[in-house]
């Protein structure tokens, strides 16, 4: 079994609503969700005239391969609804494969660790509360250390709700 860290956002309809439902329906006989972040509340980034969105992350075990995973991530963002008409614009729903293992994947269609994470305080925030001490396989960093430099990027960030 493979230790993953997927991010999870929405800004459209039931906000929290949609982030527990994806967790609902990635949960299954090859997926094993084992740690949930708590909910933030963050700025859109990107295409800012947009809803602020809620954001989590999670960690689950997996047998599936990271290509499978992405198979599975996106057909529960179909079943929600997403829709993908405009790049970082609204969704009911966004998952994202942040971290597979200890895996570097460069495929077309996956890169994995999650190419713009060190980035994105509404990824490394939630995602420091579950997993801190977790290297980062680019930079060797840990989490906490990740997340620390970046917090102040959205001050306007604010917790909201377990997951």
């Amino acid at each position: 079994m493979k230790t993953v860290a997927l991010a999870l956002g929405s800004n459209m309809g039931d906000r929290l609503g949609n982030l527990r439902q994806a967790v609902h329906l990635l949960e299954n006989q090859r997926i094993r969700v084992t740690t949930r972040s708590d909910v933030f509340e963050t700025k859109p980034v990107g295409f800012e005239n947009q809803k602020r969105f809620l954001n989590a992350c999670i960690l689950a075990q997996t047998d599936l391969s990271p290509l499978e995973l992405l198979a599975e991530t996106q057909r529960v963002e179909t079943l929600l609804g997403r829709a993908r008409d405009v790049r970082w614009g609204p969704r009911t729903i966004d998952l994202d494969i942040v971290l597979f293992d200890e895996m570097v994947v460069n495929e077309e269609t996956l890169v994995i660790p999650h190419p713009r994470m060190t980035e994105r305080a509404f990824v490394l925030v939630p995602l420091a509360q579950i997993c801190p001490g977790r290297l980062h396989p680019g930079t060797g960093e840990t989490i906490a250390a990740l997340a620390e430099k970046i917090r102040n990027e959205d001050r306007s960030m604010q917790r909201i709700a377990p997951l």
